[in-house]
């Protein structure tokens, strides 16, 4: 610590290390709406990047992490303390929180990722939603209908003046990889493809 304010000269953080069990959470909803999609525990191998579970270990994760879905009371209590954290931060529809437990095994709250990657192929909401036994489409679909809850306006159903879509580069992007020939690499899912074709 004396060294870093000697070098930065500005204030420096000391926090009491996390030795325990390390799980991330899914949420899906708003306030008092939200719910825990699931608790899933990050477990590593002694090929993995000591002590964290940082960008190493989620770039390239086969064979240095596997994830597991606990159900004891640990398990359960990190999910309250990451259901909490989301209202308390005001999140919405849906998102990813990292817990960890110090050494008695009470779970702390780390981080939370308000806008956590989707990626149907290497993101943790989307394996943890898979894990629970529900469907890419059917996840993107939850966090749709917390968005809609809050923006009725904006549905198909609504009364009123239809409301044009917007079509952003990314979807448009990925439209092009919906019609690309047979044999081309597909990221998208079945359900989604034939959603964003119609």
């Amino acid at each position: 610590a004396k060294d870093l304010l000697a070098r930065f000269g500005e204030p420096v953080l000391v926090e009491t290390y996390l030795p325990g069990r390390e799980f991330t959470v899914g949420i899906i909803g708003t306030g008092e709406g939200a719910e825990i999609l699931g608790v899933m525990e990050v477990n590593t191998t002694r090929d993995a990047e000591a002590n964290a579970y940082g960008f190493l270990n989620k770039t390239d994760w086969e064979g240095r992490v596997y994830y597991t879905m606990p159900d004891d009371a640990e398990a359960a209590r990190a999910g309250e303390v990451a259901l909490a954290a989301w209202r308390a931060l005001r999140c919405r529809d849906g998102g990813r929180l990292d817990v960890r437990s110090d050494a008695n095994g009470k779970p702390h709250f780390l981080e939370v990722n308000p806008l956590a990657g989707i990626n149907p192929e290497s993101s943790d909401l989307v394996f943890l939603a898979r894990f629970k036994g529900i469907a890419y489409s059917d996840l993107i679909g939850r966090i749709l209908d917390s968005f809609l809850a809050r923006h009725p306006e904006l549905s198909r159903t609504a009364p009123g003046p239809a409301v044009e879509p917007i079509v952003l580069p990314r979807v448009r992007a990925a439209r092009r990889i919906v019609r690309a020939p047979p044999n081309a690499r597909r990221s998208v899912c079945p359900r989604v493809r034939a959603a964003r074709v119609s």
